[in-house]
Parts: C-alpha cells; structure tokens; sequence
C-alpha cells in the first residue's frame, strides 16, 4: 500500500516513516514548504526531511505552499491581532495548508492515505471516523486537529497513536544519524521573527494607551493592546504590591485592564465558527463534554448549550484561568473529538 507521509525534517515524522516503511508499506515523503522564515520547514529543515528520506530509501517530493500559507494563515493572524484577540495559526495550517497540500499531492499520485508524526489517534465507528487523543498526554496534539474535515479524517494515519515521545526519540537512532535528527521543536509562531513585540509593531499601527485596574485606576501606559493576551504577567511594566494580570482589552477605549489571579478565572464563555467531528444527539439543545481551552491544558467537564447554528455556550464545572479569544476550544467525549470552536 502507498502512503505518503508529510516530512518537517524532524524527529517524530522521521520515525513516522520508518515505522511504515517496516511494516512494508510503500513510503513516499512530502516536504511542504511554508516560509522562508518559518523554524516549521526552514532550509535545515528541508533538507534534513530530504537526507532522512534518502537514508530510507523512499521518494521525497518537495511541495511551494509559500502563497497558501501566506493567505490562509500569516494574512488572517494579523488581522485578528488588529481586532484584539489571540489567535492560534497552527489550527488554520493544519486545517488549510498542512493536510489540504498533502491531500493534493495524494490526489496526483493517486495514493489513498496520509501519514504524518503527530501524537494523535484514529477511532473508526459506523458514525465516522473521530481524532482522539495520543497516548502521550503531554505531547497531544488532536487539540490543533478538530477542524479537519470528514475526507481527511477517513485517509489519515497517525503511527505514533501508541507511543511516548521519549520512545520515538530512542527509536530514530536506529534509522538516522544525530545529524539527521532536530535538534529543536517547531514553534506554534512559526512564521514570527524575533519577539511577537518587534513583529507587532513592524505590521500593525497599533497605538500605546492607559493601563488600568478594574476599578479604573490608571497605573501606567502600555504600547499596543496586541502584544498583549489575557492571562499576561510578566511584561506590563508597572510596579504594584501584588501580582497583576492581564484580565481583558478594552479596544473600545484603547485600555488593558489587569486585576488578581482570580480576576482571570473564569466557568463561562462562549465560542463560534464551530466544527464538528461527531455530533452528539442532544447537540440541538445542550450536551456534556470533556473541554480543552488551551493546548495542553486539563480538560475540565463543562456543559455546551447550543444557542444558535454557529454558537454555542460553555458552562465548566470548575473554573479555568485566562479564556482567551481567538484561542481554539475544543470538546472531547471518552478522549474523542466531537467538535470545536473559536472561543469569542
């Protein structure tokens, strides 16, 4: 069986390959190309993904999604940074980019499935097929995986489902060399260079302002609400006798709010441009769920109330701190996906 694996260059999609190259499968790697600057798929990178190829003696294809990758996900990150929330490309690059370029290089050589090295499952059911969770709970990434579509999921194969990260990294000196190994993980801002400061103010003529507690004391200026996020600590420059957080932007009066800890914690919010991977029968009015707000927090059991087509409520039985707007939330039953949403 042909099965084309996306190859970034690094450790897991390395042995991702390897593993079904011994299981006799016929291998064909893919390197999609982002960016000239992106740490996801840089020169290194490229050519590290093309040297583990040859080593194991599989065809690499390399693949121009720089314009894609341009409008589909740097284009829409700085437009929602204008409009003051913090959104998370790597969930629109796996939805628009990642696995849609692969699925058109499997359309052209005519091969059925798609691999990749992420740290995710598959559960196939007479109701679809579902992204579950990966057995290495500090690697999950299904999180960034919700909104792929029903086609994708039904020619997806993840060969580290089963296994932890520490086991894949003492498998890969059995095929590569150290030099043919990462030396360092991709990072969620791929695209951005030096600090999202700098990056912040070289895109967006963004506009200082009072810095503000909730009761409305102005205790200093900030330098743009957007390089900012919920939550913040460190990097406000104020001086206070207890710890102040980040707990809202007001873009309407150009003002960040900070207050306590507690101020940020919070056990209702809402989400929209909602997708979904199984919808539960009760989804037309409310039903329970195992929520995620952030990658690689705990997921909490929360409510969802369906309270339009593209909207739903969350009510979570405990508190979470820093909901963020534009961040992803994402509903799991029994460690499946059913759904998922932008958080607003």
């Amino acid at each position: 069986m042909s099965i084309i694996v996306g190859m970034s260059g690094g450790v897991d999609s390395a042995v991702s390959a390897a593993l079904l190259k011994e299981l006799g499968e016929q291998v064909i790697g893919v390197t999609l190309h982002f960016s000239q600057t992106s740490s996801c798929c840089d020169v290194g990178s490229v050519r590290r993904a093309k040297a583990q190829c040859e080593q194991l003696g599989i065809a690499w294809h390399e693949v121009d999604m720089q314009d894609v990758f341009r409008c589909q996900v740097i284009e829409p990150f700085w437009e929602a940074m204008k409009r003051g929330t913090t959104p998370n490309p790597c969930i629109f690059c796996n939805e628009s980019v990642k696995w849609r370029g692969l699925l058109n290089v499997a359309e052209e050589l005519h091969v059925d499935l798609i691999a990749s090295g992420h740290y995710a499952g598959i559960v196939r059911s007479a109701d679809g097929v579902q992204i579950c969770r990966g057995v290495d709970r500090t690697k999950d990434q299904s999180y960034f995986l919700y909104r792929l579509s029903a086609e994708e999921r039904n020619r997806i194969l993840f060969p580290l489902a089963g296994r932890l990260k520490s086991e894949v990294v003492a498998l890969a000196p059995k095929w590569f060399s150290a030099d043919l190994l990462a030396r360092h993980e991709s990072q969620d801002l791929c695209f951005v260079e030096g600090s999202i400061h700098d990056e912040v103010s070289r895109h967006l003529s963004d506009l200082p302002g009072d810095i503000v507690l909730l009761d409305g004391t102005k205790v200093g200026r900030h330098h743009g609400l957007a390089s900012y996020t919920i939550g913040q600590r460190s990097g406000l420059g104020v001086s206070a006798s207890s710890r102040l957080y980040v707990v809202m932007k007001r873009q309407e009066t150009n003002e960040l709010v900070l207050g306590q800890r507690s101020d940020c914690l919070r056990t209702f919010f809402e989400a929209t441009d909602l997708k979904w991977q199984h919808i539960p029968t009760s989804a037309m009015s409310s039903f329970s769920a195992d929520v995620v707000a952030r990658y690689r927090s705990k997921p909490v059991r929360a409510t969802i109330h369906r309270i339009a087509e593209d909207k739903v409520c969350i009510s979570l039985e405990e508190a979470i701190f820093a909901v963020t707007p534009g961040q992803a939330v994402v509903f799991y039953h029994d460690q499946c996906i059913l759904g998922g949403g932008t958080i607003v």
